[in-house]
């Protein structure tokens, strides 16, 4: 995988410096045991839907919240699905095995909680950044629109190590940004020599996440400047920035005061002027309250 750290080499003492906290924070937290199999299987291309669903039923827990997120409204399927093995039939294994990945990163990165940061609406946020994300990929025809829930509900992971190891600069910045993570990830560059979009995307490197799902983490704050998952970041990008407007998703109390797109990034995706955001903003809402309690509680 490329660089996803500052590429101008001035930057190398940041760059330094978010790879120490990466490192750090890999002490701290890694990947479940189940995690790592599933993706292995994958990578191996041969496990048949039984063989996954026996590595997940080791797992109770995770079984019965796959479950019921396959049964709620997020799927809205008209017919109730009672077995994993049936589950990964009727819905994929690509699609299935990012929502195992979602449970476990929640489970996982919310060890990394802090003073600063307010769990329960970090976890909204990402949760409605990823609908919206995956709702997006949809009507813009971008390939496994589930990858894109992934993305969304993780794109702002890095400010959790943020927030930890930088407690009173994370919270001089969330104030100042007064609602509006573009402005964020600018006071945190000005401090730190890096945002929580690089350092997220260099920690699930780590995690061995695909590389359009760590570029669209990465960029997702100036997808223009994406190579090769534009359309990825772009999503992730217009979805944060939904969220944020929403106040139901906003990623803090102050909630973004409109919703101000580029052009330039609107029109590789299709999106035109008469985009009916309302619309979206509607079906993300029928499906949020069911999905937060199931992927947080």
């Amino acid at each position: 995988m490329q660089n996803l750290a500052a590429e101008n080499p001035s930057d190398s003492q940041a760059e330094q410096t978010a790879r120490s906290l990466v490192d750090d924070t890999s002490i701290l937290i890694s990947p479940p045991d189940i995690y790592l199999r599933i993706n292995e299987m994958i990578a191996d291309n041969s496990a048949s839907a039984d063989q996954f669903a026996t590595v997940i039923a080791h797992d109770p827990g995770l079984t019965a919240r796959l479950l019921k997120l396959v049964n709620s409204s997020y799927y809205g399927l008209r017919s109730k699905v009672d077995t994993v093995s049936r589950a990964f039939t009727i819905i994929g294994v690509h699609e299935l095995t990012n929502l195992v990945n979602s449970i476990c990163a929640v489970k996982t990165f919310s060890k990394l909680s802090s003073d600063v940061t307010n769990m329960t609406t970090f976890w909204r946020h990402g949760i409605y950044t990823g609908i919206a994300a995956r709702e997006l990929a949809v009507q813009t025809d971008c390939l496994n629109p589930e990858r894109l829930f992934v993305a969304g509900l993780l794109h702002d992971v890095g400010s959790l190590a943020i927030n930890r190891k930088y407690p009173e600069v994370a919270e001089r910045n969330i104030i100042a940004s007064e609602g509006n993570e573009q402005n964020l990830a600018q006071l945190e560059r000005q401090e730190l020599g890096f945002d929580h979009a690089e350092l997220g995307a260099m920690m699930f490197a780590n995690w061995n996440l695909p590389e359009a799902t760590c570029h669209a983490i990465r960029y997702h704050h100036e997808p223009n400047a994406a190579t090769g998952s534009a359309h990825e970041a772009g999503i992730i990008h217009v979805a944060d920035a939904l969220a944020n407007a929403s106040g139901t998703g906003s990623y803090s109390e102050t909630v973004a005061e409109a919703i101000d797109l580029d052009a330039e990034v609107l029109a590789p995706m299709g999106i035109g002027a008469d985009y009916d955001y309302e619309q979206l903003l509607s079906v993300v809402d029928q499906k949020f309250i069911e999905t937060v309690y199931l992927l947080v509680a």
